[in-house]
């Protein structure tokens, strides 16, 4: 087998036969194209700024914010009504937690959501799914730091409505979009291996299918940066079929019309009658896709980065195979790797924490019984001290451990020791995962993709 690096590689949930799909569906922003996050958050932040100036008559002050593109992680959790950001466990129960910037201690966090789960269905919480989201996020918590640095309590629900109101305006409008059209190279990367590894797969007969809820003029054109370059035919040949303005995950769930876009004029026209292969739509919904092409959901592979808007849903509903790009993975696999001796350290160190842990019970008991007390008290305090040694070695170890990730967060995929929230979903919903859809280069596109055997509490370490 050949050496795939680890930034690489594709992590299999659930085994995957690639020979039985018959055609692979992607999303466009973020998955086939990679945005250079920063710069385009940054551009975002900015745009927000501006808005919420103009639309709300917020002080100009906030023009001296400064945009953190780290502050803001996939998974993180913004509760609406009091200005805190949280990371959940799968379970629901904070880890990490700060009110706008500023971060909880141990002693504030357990006071302020104590031994209790939060219902994340509650509509006050926003839940952070995508990229897009940083910029939001970010001014949102600098809002929350700048009004009660004056003494001021504000409406933090109305708050975060302006915010994200701003934000969907912006990507409506122009002036973002714009600039991704006017400054490519400043946004946009382009990534030979995505055309190799889809050109691979339609080599091999697999059907290619676009679809992404951007519309058709905004596709044309990153799409023409992105991978123009390295086609001898126009982008749109790649696919066997586009679908623009998709409206995922109405796409996955309603019973849309699909309306016939003309590839050179982007003008609709309504569309009755069968699909047809190597035209573009807009709308529409899977179900009638399905049916149309005669393809049985099982056969069907689609890959987004939105773990709701592209795979929870879409798993639900209709049960494709699935797959999600977890851009983070790119940086956070590889300090996973160079991190190993020192898990395995750790686990060592735990190990010998809990003998020591049970013999200090046994001296309890005896101090309890009165048994030869003053000798067992000697031992039960020589024992807490190892003990406590111990924890200091665990403390290096677990901060050694965390270097590289998230300063503010930690991993994407933990919260703590615990699989965060986030992580939980990848491993429910997501067949495949991997950090771009450059990954596929390096795999057949008959790959048999085999989920790895998952250890239970009760399984030999």
């Amino acid at each position: 087998m050949k050496y795939i690096d680890s930034e690489n590689k594709i992590f299999v949930n659930r085994t995957l036969n690639m020979n039985t799909i018959k055609l692979i569906g992607f999303d466009m922003d973020y998955t086939l194209v990679t945005y250079n996050v920063p710069a385009f958050e940054e551009k975002t932040y900015s745009i927000l700024k501006n808005k919420l100036i103009k639309d709300y008559s917020y002080p100009t002050d906030i023009l001296n914010f400064k945009f953190d593109s780290n502050f803001i992680i996939r998974g993180l959790v913004i509760d609406t009504e009091t200005g805190d950001f949280l990371k959940v466990n799968r379970y629901g129960f904070v880890r990490i937690a700060s009110h706008g910037t500023q971060f909880l201690s141990y002693e504030q966090l357990k006071d302020k959501y104590g031994v209790n789960s939060i219902d994340l269905s509650d509509k006050r919480y926003y839940i952070v799914h995508t990229m897009f989201s940083k910029a939001q996020g970010c001014l949102y918590a600098q809002l929350v730091d700048f009004y009660e640095k004056q003494g001021i309590t504000p409406n933090y629900k109305k708050m975060f409505q302006e915010v994200e109101r701003s934000l969907n305006n912006a990507h409506m409008e122009k002036d973002l979009k714009g600039d991704v059209v006017a400054f490519p190279d400043k946004y946009l990367i382009q990534d030979n291996r995505i055309v190799e590894a889809l050109l691979k797969f339609k080599k091999f007969g697999k059907k290619l299918a676009l679809i992404t809820n951007s519309d058709y003029d905004y596709s044309k054109k990153v799409m023409e940066y992105c991978f123009g370059k390295f086609l001898k035919f126009p982008w749109q040949k790649l696919f066997d079929i586009i679908v623009v303005a998709a409206n995922k995950p109405t796409f996955f769930t309603g019973s849309n019309m699909f309306l016939k876009v003309n590839p050179e004029t982007g003008l609709l026209s309504n569309f009755y009658g069968p699909l047809e292969w190597n035209s573009i739509y807009q709308g529409g919904n899977a179900n009638y896709l399905e049916k149309n092409f005669k393809i049985d959901a099982s056969e069907i592979l689609y890959l987004g980065d939105h773990i709701l808007g592209d795979v929870v849903t879409l798993k639900k509903a209709i049960g494709w195979r699935t797959g999600l790009v977890v851009q983070e993975l790119e940086e956070e696999v590889p300090i996973l790797e160079r991190t190993q001796e020192i898990h395995k350290l750790i686990a060592k160190k735990m190990t010998e924490k809990e003998r020591l842990e049970d013999v200090s019970l046994g001296y309890r008991e005896k101090l309890w019984l009165k048994d030869n007390a003053k000798i067992n008290r000697q031992k039960w305090e020589e024992i807490k001290e190892k003990m406590m040694k111990i924890d200091e070695e665990l403390r290096d170890l677990i901060n050694q451990s965390q270097q590289g990730f998230n300063k503010y967060w930690g991993e994407v995929m933990r919260a703590g020791n615990e699989l965060s929230r986030f992580a939980a979903l990848v491993e429910r919903y997501a067949c495949i995962y991997m950090s771009g859809i450059a990954n596929l280069y390096y795999y057949s596109p008959y790959k048999y993709f085999r989920s790895q055997r998952r250890l239970m509490a009760h399984d030999p370490k």
